[in-house]
């Protein structure tokens, strides 16, 4: 959800899959990247990390106990993965030494993450080659057939290409 408080300030909140986290962040962001960096690819499960940057917010909570992962940057910097310990849903990177006065929100961990369009992106030289050449493939509102899965279609094609 996004709203604002009596100050007119943006309030966003959010949580994890399973609902055991949840925060709630004030102020504007200062950007939204896209990192593709292998750390955040291995921490997202997929090719970037959507980030989106407050400096300094007015006002952050986190309610539950997330769990924490300590990952050296490629500068050698503790950068502190925050996730949600019973679903592992990413949450937040803290940069605990080169950039602390930053909060960093994983987008898709947003209730309302549509309001943070991205616009830059980072360590492009470790992207997907795909990903840089864009790609025409086609697109579906949900699955890509009327009656069986994304996975059970892909396992037809490939025996059918056999």
């Amino acid at each position: 959800m996004s709203v604002s408080n009596e100050n007119s300030t943006p309030v966003h909140e959010g949580g994890c899959l399973c609902g055991e986290v949840r925060f709630r962040i004030a102020g504007t962001p200062v950007s939204t990247t896209i990192c593709h960096c292998t750390n955040c690819q291995r921490n997202t499960g997929s090719a970037f990390s959507v980030n989106v940057i407050f400096h300094k917010p007015e006002e952050y909570t986190i309610q539950g106990t997330p769990a924490i992962y300590d990952d050296a940057g490629d500068t050698g910097n503790i950068v502190r993965r925050v996730f949600c310990g019973k679903c592992g849903t990413p949450i937040e990177s803290r940069s605990v030494f080169s950039a602390s006065e930053y909060t960093v929100i994983k987008s898709g961990s947003f209730d309302d993450p549509t309001v943070f369009a991205p616009d830059s992106e980072v360590y492009c030289v470790t992207a997907m080659p795909w990903w840089l050449k864009g790609i025409d493939v086609p697109r579906y509102e949900r699955f890509n057939t009327a009656s069986i899965s994304a996975e059970e279609d892909a396992a037809a094609k490939a025996a059918a290409a056999k």
